[in-house]
């Protein structure tokens, strides 16, 4: 683990801002604590929860940091759901498996990008990271809005 963060939007439980500001913090907080520029980051794993406001925020966030200099981009719930507070774990883990791999696992499912997500780099087939550094992004009830960066040795 390189560096992470969280931060709290806490504007209730079920809400979310759509400026993705809670998020952009996270990142933005978790590249401070471990000394990293956004183009260090070689790939994201988004939170990705397919659903319409929390992925359009969670894009947004990424865009704020990132720009258009973003790293490929995934997410896993589309294999395994939700998992509530254990996804973030799997997240983590998934991450660590593909850098040791080489690869930015594509999202199967993807059939199109919604507006709100489109520039973002995803795609449906395998992509190469930019670097040995994943950022995970993960969201929780209550506005909580976390990010791990991680490398593997």
């Amino acid at each position: 683990m390189l560096g992470g963060a969280a931060t709290c939007e806490a504007e209730g439980l079920l809400a979310i801002r759509d400026d993705g500001d809670g998020v952009a913090r996270a990142i933005r907080d978790a590249l401070a604590d471990a000394g990293l520029a956004p183009a260090d980051v070689g790939m994201i794993v988004a939170h990705g929860n397919g659903t319409p406001q929390s992925d359009a925020s969670e894009a947004a966030a990424l865009r704020s940091v990132f720009g258009a200099s973003m790293p490929p981009v995934t997410a896993f719930k589309w294999a395994f759901g939700h998992l509530i507070a254990a996804a973030g774990i799997l997240d983590a883990a998934l991450a660590l498996a593909a850098l040791k791999q080489g690869v930015v696992p594509g999202i199967a499912p993807l059939a199109e990008i919604a507006p709100d997500c489109t520039g973002l780099p995803l795609s449906t087939a395998a992509q190469t990271p930019r670097s040995d550094v994943a950022l995970v992004v993960c969201r929780g009830f209550a506005g909580t809005d976390a990010a791990l960066l991680l490398r593997l040795r």
